[in-house]
């Protein structure tokens, strides 16, 4: 699916997000239990592809920040979540990480990559905010 369609699709659907979220209640939560082994609270924590926010948050970062290309998804992110700063960008293009307060202890990327074009150029990105982070 191309990127612009997804997107299209994360805009339209960012309201109702949770909802869909509940119903596989199971597997977010299984993830998020996976996440907390390997992400500690309380670290910097940078999400990418972060849609509503609800995985940053479960992590209970000290500081939290998360990146959508969605900006109805980052909207409503805002909203659940205030605590922690959200941000509308493409995390493939070359000009994002500069809006970044880095470095971060964490980066997470939870079923983001299928949807990027070019992985390695996106991570090769990332030395920008993460000196010493965990990916």
């Amino acid at each position: 699916m191309c990127k612009a369609r997804i997107k299209a699709l994360s805009d339209k659907h960012a309201s109702v997000r949770q909802q869909w979220r509940e119903r596989s209640a199971y597997f977010h939560d299984e993830d998020t239990r996976y996440l907390k082994f390997l992400v500690p609270a309380g670290g910097r924590v940078l999400e990418l592809g972060c849609g509503t926010g609800a995985t940053l948050a479960a992590l209970h970062p000290a500081y939290g920040v998360g990146v959508d290309f969605s900006a109805a998804m980052v909207a409503v992110a805002r909203t659940q979540y205030p605590q922690h700063t959200f941000v509308a960008a493409d995390i493939e293009a070359s000009t994002w990480t500069a809006t970044l307060d880095g470095p971060f202890d964490y980066i997470i990327i939870v079923d983001t990559i299928g949807s990027l074009d070019d992985c390695q150029a996106t991570f090769t990105q990332l030395h920008a905010c993460a000196d010493r982070t965990r990916v």
